[in-house]
């Protein structure tokens, strides 16, 4: 495939990728977002022992798999496959486990680094540690407000950058039906100039957004304090308005695979259909 790639390119040919995958992908959407909606709603009846809690943890796994159907359903509608939809599905869902323990790893790290420098650079001596106002005022006091606001803003840069190098990872898995996680990784090198402007126009952006929309829209509905069942409802109309994101993301996704991901890594491409 090509190695070229310019903000212009890659935005226009993800919004075109964008506008193919919604329909093929309008199905799995509307599972994804009613199941969501059921585990939302179980969550809150399940009972608060050993049983309610392994049975909220199958649920999850399965709406793990059901996302990662409604993705591959995406991804298969703008890029060659090798393998069929629950096959990939499969793969991807896995891919996102081993995601998780990655991303687990890194924010216990973070945990632990702020946890030993802040008392390092004398914060966390007041009396009151967990008034953060009280702990804004000491660290102004003390001269070390700016460092470490200044190391939380590279830490943050740093995430950013980690998930700019990691964009190419699911679609890469739904592709080519084996999980591509830390393989991907050297696809991106060079590459985080022109991925990042992007993504914020194209992912970060809109869900924000819509985010916001979908509090502006649920809150007066449902209340702060909803039933069960309207947690479910809630649930169900906050995924579907955030589903906008979810297609610019995947055409996004599919367009830098498109551009940079290299021609094979372990056997020929043949186009897959939508079933195992």
């Amino acid at each position: 495939m090509a190695q070229t790639l310019t903000i212009a390119s890659l935005v226009q040919d993800s919004l075109a990728k964008t506008r193919t995958l919604i329909l093929p992908a309008l199905p799995f959407a509307a599972g994804f977002c009613l199941l969501y909606g059921a585990v939302a709603w179980v969550a809150g009846v399940l009972p608060d022992d050993g049983t309610g809690t392994l049975i909220f943890l199958a649920l999850v796994l399965g709406l793990l798999f059901a996302h990662s159907v409604f993705s591959v359903s995406m991804y298969h509608a703008v890029v060659p496959a090798r393998t069929g939809l629950v096959g990939s599905a499969w793969k991807l869902t896995l891919a996102w486990l081993l995601m998780a323990v990655i991303a687990a790893i890194g924010a216990s790290m973070i945990v632990l680094f702020f946890a030993v420098i802040g008392p390092s650079l004398g914060v966390g001596t007041s009396d009151d540690v967990g008034n953060i106002s009280d702990m804004t005022a000491q660290m102004r006091e003390s001269g070390t407000f700016g460092p470490i606001f200044a190391i939380f803003l590279a830490v943050l840069a740093g995430v950013f950058w980690f998930a700019i190098r990691m964009v190419l990872f699911a679609v890469a898995t739904a592709a080519r039906g084996t999980i591509h996680v830390l393989r991907t990784w050297s696809w991106t090198k060079g590459y985080a100039v022109t991925l990042a402007p992007a993504v914020l126009a194209l992912v970060i952006v809109p869900l924000v957004a819509l985010l916001y929309i979908s509090a502006a829209v649920t809150h007066p509905l449902f209340g702060p304090d909803p039933s069960p069942l309207f947690t479910g409802v809630s649930a169900v109309i906050t995924m579907l308005i955030l589903l906008p994101s979810a297609w610019l993301g995947h055409g996004l996704a599919a367009s830098v695979y498109t551009h940079i991901a290299p021609a094979d890594d372990d056997q020929t491409m043949t186009p897959a259909s939508n079933s195992d």
